[in-house]
């Protein structure tokens, strides 16, 4: 993660998601949750005509001049985007609570469930979003200071809590209520990428940790334990 415009392209199992030089945002694919942010569940990008200019820019409220995107993610129902002003903002499925609103209620498949009508993700008092990554049904976001939330499905323990607590689906589970992931003493996040239910991170000395569904060793550890 670094400061500055970028070109972001990010995609899924059948959903794409891009960001232009001038931090405006485009999705095509599958749009069966709203997960395309277009306020409806119509497909793009599967007809002749849908694309290019035809193609609309996804609308956060404002004027397009002072809402840009800085970073997204894209994950297998849900999208999330990072706003110039280090808002988060996610939309699509949410029957995890993946989407960080404290409810289970998908969001971007109604016209009045986007532009001014999407809220920032209450990530705690004073906190922004830095990076933002998505996995099926979680999510996980580095902050401004270098710690790390996650929120979501939790069934193995992919959130990183001790726990199998599912996060993100109630009143009262975000923002100063949602602690951070223990990395250890002195450790910040440099990097996070999500898979369907295990998480890893890059730390500020280098090292690497995962934790979550280990089914296959895709956490590294040399066995098949859950961690």
């Amino acid at each position: 993660p670094s400061e500055g415009p970028h070109v972001y392209l990010a995609a899924s199992a059948e959903t794409t998601c891009a960001v232009s030089m001038a931090g405006e945002m485009k999705c095509w694919g599958q749009n069966n949750y709203g997960q395309l942010g277009y306020g409806d569940t119509r497909r793009r990008g599967d007809s002749a005509g849908e694309m290019g200019d035809a193609l609309p820019i996804l609308d956060f409220g404002g004027s397009s001049l002072a809402v840009k995107v800085k970073s997204l993610s894209v994950g297998f129902e849900h999208s999330c985007a990072i706003l110039n002003d280090g808002g988060l903002r996610c939309w699509g499925r949410n029957a995890n609570g993946q989407l960080g609103y404290g409810d289970t209620d998908n969001r971007g498949e109604l016209p009045t469930s986007m532009g001014k009508n999407l809220p920032a993700v209450d990530l705690g008092s004073g906190r922004s979003a830095k990076f933002i990554a998505t996995g099926h049904y979680h999510t996980c976001v580095i902050l401004d200071d270098g710690g790390m939330k996650c929120w979501g499905r939790n069934g193995n323990g992919q959130l990183g809590y001790g726990d199998t607590n599912t996060r993100g689906n109630s009143p009262g589970s975000m923002g100063d209520n949602l602690p951070a992931v223990d990395l250890g003493p002195g450790q910040s996040a440099k990097f996070i990428a999500l898979g369907a239910d295990h998480t890893c991170v890059i730390l500020g000395d280098g090292g690497v940790k995962c934790w979550g569904g280990n089914g296959y060793g895709q956490l590294g550890y040399g066995n098949t334990n859950n961690y």
